[in-house]
């Protein structure tokens, strides 16, 4: 009896052992770092959460914790400027930070980061092209040659597509991975409805508890809502005096509602092209509402004046956390939306001639301005 009862206990503790965890367990060491502060953060809304603290022991540390499902959290040092991202589940993980080359850290034990640096090893390749676009960029620009800027910019966009096509592609082949959901939503601006809706379809309902998962769904549900062929969402917010101006204001009108701001360069270069567009078809039934993600009152107005932006403008400078942001799912900017007269989405993200062409078909020819007898 008391054999089977010692067996019994015996199965039951391997059997413990062999089984999931139910809790994290975070071991590491910071090369070349023998004492100091580590914390463990996560990212909430833009802002640093601090979860936990060690102090470093000739380099070593350890953290102990309970996760739902995986989540990405950072491991940062309190003397360096170091931010490690990975993925904690309950595991036993082991982490080597270094803290002069961060990129050469290794994290072993979470299944999770197992999935997300095997994307990473396929996305090395186009990523490189990217930046190299990037510095070809900046080299034409300082020599003012523009038709080399319009080959780097053509070869950023290809690498960007071929992210894009990598992202979604090792979402979908990876449906019950968290890292999924993740993906898709840290580089949701490459995405259309469709496409969140085409990997939703074939995740694992084990995600659903995901915050991953749940972002993703919230956007399907707000993109629903700013489709072509939906009613505007109205909203008000205060224009460039301090005045409430309301999107409803303005129906009766073509519309174009313009998401930009004073810091972002691509935003700066369009604009020519909508002061354009604006001068040839204002006096036609075209007006345009410039939304700002700006913060700095000062740096927006300078903006406006300094590109002849004559249209009405309106911002509650909370960058990013606009409210009419948020509405209509803008996460990159230049963007913008384009209404009738009746306020329903007719077009998305018309640049350049794309906006003369659609003014065009829906408000006739622009023509030349009639003078005036004196």
């Amino acid at each position: 009896m008391k054999k089977s009862l010692l067996l019994i206990v015996a199965l039951v503790f391997v059997l413990s052992a062999c089984g999931p965890r139910k809790e994290f367990k975070i071991t590491g060491k910071v090369v070349g770092v023998d004492t100091g502060m580590i914390f463990l953060q996560k990212m909430e809304e833009g802002k640093w959460v601090r979860l936990d603290s060690a102090r470093l022991d000739k380099g070593e540390f350890s953290f102990k914790g309970k996760m739902d499902v995986p989540e990405i959290r950072y491991l940062t040092l309190q003397e360096e400027n170091v931010y490690l991202p990975f993925f904690v589940e309950n595991a036993r993980i082991n982490v080597e930070i270094f803290p002069d080359n961060i990129e050469k850290s290794v994290v072993t034990g979470s299944p999770s980061q197992d999935v997300f640096k095997l994307f990473t090893t396929r996305l090395d390749t186009i990523t490189r092209e990217m930046k190299a676009a990037v510095s070809g960029y900046r080299y034409a620009e300082k020599a003012n040659d523009s038709a080399r800027m319009a080959l780097q910019d053509s070869l950023f966009n290809i690498a960007q597509e071929k992210e894009k096509n990598l992202i979604f592609t090792f979402s979908k082949a990876h449906p019950s991975s968290v890292v999924s959901p993740y993906l898709m939503m840290r580089n949701s601006y490459l995405f259309e409805l469709k496409d969140f809706e085409d990997v939703a379809a074939v995740f694992d309902t084990s995600l659903n508890r995901s915050e991953y998962m749940k972002g993703l769904t919230r956007r399907i549900a707000i993109l629903k809502k700013v489709q072509i062929g939906q009613l505007a969402p109205n909203f008000t917010l205060n224009d460039t005096t301090g005045n409430p101006l309301m999107l409803a204001s303005l129906k009766g009108k073509v519309v174009l509602i313009d998401f930009w701001a004073s810091w972002c360069s691509p935003c700066r270069g369009e604009n020519p092209n909508v002061v354009k567009t604006y001068n040839l078809y204002k006096d036609k039934g075209f007006d345009i509402l410039g939304v700002s993600l700006d913060t700095d009152r000062e740096k927006w107005l300078e903006a406006i004046r300094a590109d002849k932006l004559t249209w009405n403008h309106v911002s509650d400078l909370a960058g990013w956390n606009n409210v009419v942001g948020k509405i209509y799912a803008i996460n990159s900017i230049p963007a913008n939306v384009l209404l009738d007269k009746n306020q329903v989405i007719i077009a998305k993200n018309l640049r350049g001639d794309d906006l003369l062409k659609k003014l065009e078909e829906v408000l006739g020819p622009a023509g030349k301005p009639v003078k005036k007898k004196k």
